[in-house]
């Protein structure tokens, strides 16, 4: 389930860094293409936090015993 979520996560992160490129700070400059990839890359851990208290209730995470 943690898994589905980084990857929603993910795509959201790339869209939403796309949106911002491409529309909203539009320019002909080539630095601003690393904006998708950034935040796809805070989009995994925030999308795997947001799904892990559903993946708990329903019992499907590992615990970890010492």
């Amino acid at each position: 389930m943690a898994l589905i979520g980084g990857i929603f996560g993910a795509l959201i992160g790339f869209v939403v860094g796309i949106l911002f490129v491409e529309v909203i700070f539009a320019n002909n400059q080539s630095w601003p293409d690393i904006v998708p990839f950034a935040l796809a890359a805070v989009g995994w851990p925030v999308g795997t936090t947001l799904v892990r208290p559903f993946a708990v209730r329903r019992g499907k995470t590992r615990q970890l015993t010492s």
